[in-house]
């Protein structure tokens, strides 16, 4: 569908329907939506499941490199405008802060389709079709979130959650050397401290809006779960 799309030049064409269409639902609840694709918050829930299959830490902390690896430097090789600096003044309605890096890929959409894949390559296993389709609705929602907010063309979004998709799947399904069981405990608690750190900093610049109020709040109480002692293995 992206090559398609790059291919016969209905990248703009397609954003506009999928912005406008998006005008049926509220601003906030867009914002919402969009802030599952939110990189910290994604972090939370990958060291949360850490937490809880320590086992995984190190394809997790992989697929979170990589991630926001590629994303970096993509975006730094491409340097694609965002819709709201190319398009007509009037055409597009921004809806939240405009990021100041370049659009293409989606980092909303390729670190919610990095959570998505592996909760399905971990959680989602013997489980009914559903499972797998309900995870796939919610990185299809972030992806139009980000669209509806006027700041990623739709190549942006479908080629970010392509490539989270598949880091996340390499990386759960390779085999990775065992860290000490020693260690493991220790780096959950020292990544819980600097989410805590960045959290509570994001907070205190007084967040734009209540989607950044609402997620920076979520990986804050993570990152304390995440600092917890943890008593009998439990």
């Amino acid at each position: 569908m992206a090559l398609l799309l790059l291919l016969s030049g209905g990248n703009q064409a397609l954003f506009l329907l999928l912005h406008h269409a998006g005008a049926v639902l509220p601003a906030p609840l867009w914002r919402f939506l969009s802030m599952l694709g939110e990189w910290s918050l994604v972090i939370a829930a990958l060291l949360l499941l850490a937490q809880r299959r320590p086992q995984l830490l190190p394809a997790l902390v992989a697929a979170v490199l990589l991630g926001i690896g590629s994303a970096i430097l993509l975006k730094a090789a491409f340097a694609v405008p965002r819709p709201f600096l190319v398009l007509p003044a009037g055409s597009v309605q921004l809806l939240d802060v405009l990021p100041a890096n370049g659009a293409f890929p989606s980092g909303h959409a390729m670190a919610s389709a990095l959570l998505a894949g592996v909760l399905a390559g971990v959680l989602a296993q013997g489980r009914r079709w559903w499972w797998q389709a309900g995870l796939m609705a919610l990185v299809l929602l972030v992806c139009w979130s980000r669209i509806a907010i006027g700041v990623h063309w739709p190549l942006d979004v479908l080629v970010g959650a392509a490539l989270g998709w598949v880091i996340a799947r390499v990386c759960v399904r390779r085999q990775w050397p065992a860290w000490p069981r020693t260690w493991t405990p220790q780096l959950l608690r020292g990544l819980g401290l600097v989410l805590l750190l960045y959290s509570g900093w994001k907070l205190w610049r007084q967040p734009p809006n209540e989607a950044y109020v609402l997620f920076n709040l979520l990986a804050l109480l993570a990152a304390l779960q995440l600092l917890r002692p943890m008593k009998n293995g439990a």
